[in-house]
């Protein structure tokens, strides 16, 4: 992917050097969608690098829980490779703040150009994935913990969109334009 230059990559290999060829070919696909959403498309003028992300979340309400569930799976990912919870909190942080700056008309569609949270959270995935470390129950229920959170801001930017609609489509029949 051209999204990572030369030295991130020497680092996030050396940080992987632990894992198998099989698990270490298991973060391929994560690391696909980081870059369909992130990091797709060049801006040649200002090299800068955009993905689907804001496209997608253009479409009012779902776009933004499209991008923010495919963002979920990352997190996913990051529990197979048994990070740390203090690591999993982090993603998690990273893809509620997409999310929520994601709600706000105008200003979300223009922060994921500089908000990066898959990226990132595949940076943390590169970085600790090579630690060996058994995951136990706690494991699982702050992982579920957190994403219970996503869930519900994900729910709660769909709603809001909804209602915002609703909203509209009852003032615009109410001055008799429906």
């Amino acid at each position: 992917m051209g999204s990572m230059n030369d030295s991130n990559l020497i680092l996030a290999e050396n940080d992987m050097s632990a894992l198998s060829p099989e698990r270490r070919a298991g973060i391929d696909y994560p690391d696909r969608i980081a870059w369909l959403l992130d990091d797709l498309i060049r801006i040649p003028i200002i090299n800068k690098r955009i993905g689907l992300d804001p496209i997608i979340g253009l479409i009012p309400g779902a776009g933004d829980a499209v991008t923010t569930l495919l963002g979920l799976y990352i997190v996913g990912s990051a529990v197979y490779y048994r990070l740390p919870k203090l690591v999993l909190l982090r993603m998690g942080l990273n893809v509620v703040i997409d999310a929520l700056v994601g709600m706000i008309p105008v200003v979300g569609d223009a922060g994921d150009f500089f908000i990066k949270s898959n990226r990132w959270n595949m940076n943390l995935l590169r970085r600790y994935a090579g630690e060996r470390r058994q995951p136990g129950l706690s494991d699982y229920l702050f992982v579920g913990s957190v994403l219970a959170v996503v869930v519900a801001v994900i729910a709660a930017s769909v709603w809001l969109a909804g209602a915002s609609l609703l909203a509209g489509f009852n003032f615009l029949r109410s001055i008799n334009l429906f």
